[in-house]
């Protein structure tokens, strides 16, 4: 393999390991935000914390079906 071959794959492995880290943030923030709603915080404060928008918190919320109790 020439070195312009393995700088590709290189990039390709990183950009999965990039990928599989990135899944497994967003999913930790979604266990997050559903804890700190069930713990009584509001969306709004919520999104605040998090520099989203609070339809966004709502929309996470209701794809988790997630209500104030547990």
């Amino acid at each position: 393999m020439t070195s312009e071959e393995n700088r590709l794959e290189t990039a390709a492995a990183a950009l999965r390991d990039a990928q599989e880290a990135v899944h497994t943030a967003r999913r930790n923030l979604t266990a997050a935000i559903v804890a700190a709603y069930r713990a009584g915080e509001p969306a709004t404060r919520i999104a605040e914390r998090t520099g989203t928008s609070v339809v966004d918190i709502r929309n996470l919320l209701a794809a988790t079906q997630s209500s104030r109790r547990a």
